[in-house]
């Protein structure tokens, strides 16, 4: 999902690519897995980058490939 440099995502773009489906599952995401927090672009609008989450999922599909390698080889 290439997006331009400066692509900003909503909780509903997050949604809608099945990174979460709801605000406590986010709020654990950024809590426990280190998922981009984030920023308040108005009062009421919290948004991401998303090269900011295209590198987390990058990051996460290349721990759970290494992961995957690490039990084969066990």
């Amino acid at each position: 999902m290439s997006e331009p440099a400066n692509a900003l995502l909503r909780f509903a773009d997050l949604k809608a690519r099945n990174i979460v489906t709801n605000w406590p599952q986010l709020k654990r995401l950024v809590e426990a897995h280190g998922f981009p927090p984030g920023y308040m672009l108005s009062p009421a609008c919290r948004v991401w980058d998303a090269s900011d989450v295209e590198a987390w999922l990058d990051a996460r599909r290349s721990a759970a490939k290494l992961a995957h390698a690490n039990q084969a080889a066990a």
